[in-house]
């Protein structure tokens, strides 16, 4: 069996024993974005590429793992760029090379459902203001998602060949209950473009965000993830319900998040200019 199967495997089947009643984040520092960046797409969004050419985005979750889709995991090296969006010009973006993907076992590539993945990442990322980790709630309460149905996505507005495009921005996404066909209904949702029609290209593995109350506080918190790039502006989709798969996150990061693990990497990389080298 493929190791990488097999790590996959192991961390699906894995059940924490927990409190119930606990209502907390994956990381308690998380969800934060400067104010005068409110409008960028957030200090989280991870751009995955292959020699420099862009094919999904991710959250950075931690300082350690990006959630993505599963159906964006690929065998060949495979970059993450951080800190793109939501900088001033003296501060530099980063590019971090994956160490570990992890896909959900009962990922299904024709109803994509269970469409959830994770890249560990070489190494830890130092958290600042521009490189900061989406919220994600853990909570065995909190199953359904916010009765508010307006979320917001990421999509090109631009030309979205170019690698250091800055034009990655935010969309207004809704929810389109009964809108998408084979919807498997335990780990997808549908939502849809609000019809932006300058903005109609999204990108498999990105996220969708609200700006929630919760725990009496507001943060960004993460509830979807794109399974498809190319969305017509007035299109829906299924997304993976960030909220029914929260246990399989933290039990994928209770296995492999070992801070007395230090992988150092043999190489690093950098795609053009203004990157920070990671050694």
């Amino acid at each position: 069996m493929n190791t990488t199967l097999a790590i996959a495997l192991l961390a699906s089947l894995l059940v924490l024993c927990s409190n119930s009643g606990s209502a907390h984040y994956l990381r308690e520092k998380c969800g934060h974005i400067r104010e005068d960046f409110s409008a960028s797409v957030g200090p989280w969004t991870a751009l995955l590429h292959e020699n420099g050419t862009i094919f999904c985005a991710g959250t950075l979750i931690t300082d350690a793992f990006i959630l993505t889709a599963a159906s964006c995991i690929r065998e060949n090296d495979v970059y993450v760029r951080l800190g793109e969006y939501g900088r001033y010009a003296t501060e530099i973006a980063e590019d971090h090379k994956v160490q570990m993907s992890l896909r959900n076992r009962l990922f299904n590539r024709e109803s994509l459902a269970n469409n959830i993945g994770l890249l560990k990442l070489t190494k830890r990322v130092q958290l600042k203001e521009y490189i900061m980790p989406i919220c994600i709630i853990l909570d065995p309460q909190q199953q359904q998602q916010p009765s508010h149905s307006q979320f917001i996505g990421n999509a090109w507005t631009l030309d979205s060949e170019e690698y250091l495009t800055k034009e990655f921005g935010p969309i207004a996404i809704q929810r389109k209950p009964e809108r998408c066909p084979n919807l498997d209904l335990y780990t997808q949702f549908c939502a849809g473009h609000s019809g932006n029609s300058e903005s109609c290209d999204g990108l498999m593995g990105s996220p969708l965000i609200q700006n929630y109350r919760y725990l009496h506080k507001n943060r960004h918190v993460q509830f979807g993830i794109a399974t498809e790039s190319d969305m017509d502006c007035q299109a829906t989709q299924a997304y993976t319900d960030v909220l029914r798969l929260y246990w399989w996150i933290q039990d994928v990061l209770s296995l492999f998040d070992n801070r007395l693990y230090d992988y150092k990497p043999k190489q690093s990389y950098v795609v053009g200019d203004n990157v920070k080298t990671i050694v």
